[in-house]
């Protein structure tokens, strides 16, 4: 079977966050293909590619997207007590054009709102403004909504920024023309001839205070007058702006937290939960039983951590590495040593038989019997440098057909890379605490919907029973276009008897 490397392609580390402020600022998420979303997009009479049967949720086609989307996005560039706040316009993300997740937010006097993309890998937030190139406002694909493009000179309380100013971070000194011109922005992206090209601008952005007085809040905040756009900007991704959640002095965490008007910590969290519902809150350190380790700020401002050790059932690989802490990217990947490693210790103990099915982005696909009701899996974890034990709580995937109730085959989730990245697949289940005042990575198990921790399960037994022998692979076998799948009752089809593992069906429409 076909492995898939990125060796000669960056992907673009985007993130699926979305953003707020105060002491605690809060805000949902939801997947795409989430039923929630699934109901918005509804109610608004978008169209299909919202909802997108031609790749049903286990398809290979489906899969085949997101290895694309992957790929694409890999970029080669640089709760806690208090008041809960999030964007005026609702606390509630989506994710669609260019597979992104978006969030609604309200900038100016009078307010306009914008359809932003949320992004942890980029350092800037921008809007379409007096354009000389950017989106359409309008467009088939785009359903019934309308952007808006800023436009400064309507905001009462806009402001330009000069590149002589101590907030110009995009320019140095030496590159103004004179005192009084503005301060110009260009980010390139990983994806082709991507970029977006203007001047820095300050403006109100408006926040909804989550308590009884529901107060709004109005901080100012640096962001870009996106005049030029090229690329996939121009096709789809991010046509009414971006947000970026990065580690530069300009991204919107950093500004939140060096804002006088209320005092935060440097820091935020995501969860992610298993029906692709999702809270990300700024401000929030974790609990005190969450696990941590060091992050590693490096000058690419990648969330990078340092692990040890590769445990998957009982087979424990000591093996330092390097890798990203990237929610943009739906499935994890690691470099080839690394990536054989998980996949031959996973392979060796499962009874499935393994299979080969034609034109899947995973190599290690394992056959599920008709008359199969228990699958047991080993679980994958790894060590950190600091002594903690990352889980990855949802490490497989199921493949079904349609109208089918039973997944056929499983696939472990994992990618090759020319880098290590655990991605989303490996973060659902559990709130990640980005904290870059302490810089370190938090988590722990965490029920997104209730906000609340999950104890973990009961550990395996210390002496497992000897792993069964591989099956040698059978023939390959190809899903049909009508494939899909479903969430599955685990405890009446699927018995998942390992600690902390489980199969997980996210990222996927359902089946009708």
């Amino acid at each position: 079977m076909k492995s898939y490397s990125s060796a000669s392609i960056l992907l673009l580390l985007t993130t699926i966050l979305t953003s707020c402020y105060a002491n605690n600022l809060g805000l949902d998420f939801h997947h795409r293909f989430s039923d929630k979303v699934r109901e918005w997009t509804d109610s608004r009479g978008l169209p299909p590619a919202w909802n997108p049967e031609d790749a049903p949720r286990g398809s290979v086609e489906y899969y085949q997207a997101l290895l694309k989307h992957d790929l694409h996005r890999h970029r080669g560039r640089s709760l806690a007590a208090g008041d809960l706040y999030a964007f005026a316009s609702g606390n509630e993300t989506i994710e669609y054009l260019g597979n992104l997740h978006y969030a609604f937010v309200d900038i100016g006097t009078p307010n306009q709102t914008f359809l932003v993309a949320l992004d942890t890998g980029s350092p800037l937030f921008w809007v379409p403004c007096n354009c000389k190139q950017c989106a359409p406002t309008s467009d088939p694909s785009y359903g019934k909504i309308e952007f808006s493009n800023y436009e400064p000179n309507t905001s009462t309380t806009s402001k330009a920024i000069s590149c002589s100013s101590d907030q110009c971070f995009t320019t140095s000194r030496n590159q103004c023309p004179n005192k009084t011109a503005d301060c110009t922005y260009i980010i390139n992206y990983g994806s082709p001839n991507t970029s977006s090209s203007g001047t820095i601008v300050q403006d109100d952005l408006y926040l909804l205070k989550e308590s009884i007085t529901s107060d709004v809040v109005k901080i100012p905040i640096l962001f870009g007058c996106g005049e030029v756009q090229t690329g996939d900007f121009l096709d789809g991704g991010a046509p009414n702006g971006l947000m970026g959640l990065g580690l530069s002095k300009i991204s919107v965490p950093s500004i939140i937290a060096n804002n006088s008007l209320i005092s935060i910590i440097d820091s935020f969290s995501m969860c992610f939960g298993t029906d692709g519902y999702g809270r990300l809150n700024f401000g929030n350190e974790g609990s005190p039983d969450q696990n941590e380790t060091s992050l590693n700020i490096n000058p690419h401002g990648f969330y990078n951590i340092s692990l040890t050790e590769i445990v998957v059932g009982n087979t424990t690989n000591k093996l330092p590495f390097d890798a990203i802490v990237d929610s943009g990217i739906s499935y994890s990947g690691f470099i080839g040593t690394i990536y054989t490693k998980i996949a031959t210790s996973f392979s060796a103990q499962v009874s499935e038989r393994q299979i080969n099915v034609k034109g899947s982005p995973f190599e290690y696909c394992f056959e599920i019997s008709a008359n199969q009701t228990k699958l047991e899996l080993p679980p994958v974890s790894f060590k950190t440098q600091d002594g903690s034990t990352f889980h990855a709580l949802h490490p497989a995937v199921g493949l079904f057909e349609q109208n089918s109730d039973k997944p056929f085959a499983y696939c472990l989730a994992i990618l090759q890379y020319d880098m290590n990245i655990i991605g989303e697949n490996f973060l659902v289940g559990q709130q990640i605490v980005f904290d870059r005042e302490k810089q370190v990575l938090g988590w722990e198990p965490f029920n997104c919907s209730s906000n609340e921790h999950i104890s973990p399960a009961a550990p395996p037994p210390s002496t497992p029973a000897p792993p069964p022998k591989a099956p040698a692979p059978s023939p390959p076998r190809r899903i049909p276009n009508s494939a899909c799948a479903r969430p599955v009752g685990l405890s009446t089809i699927i018995s998942v008897v390992a600690s902390i593992i489980s199969l997980t069906f996210m990222r996927l429409p359902l089946c009708y």
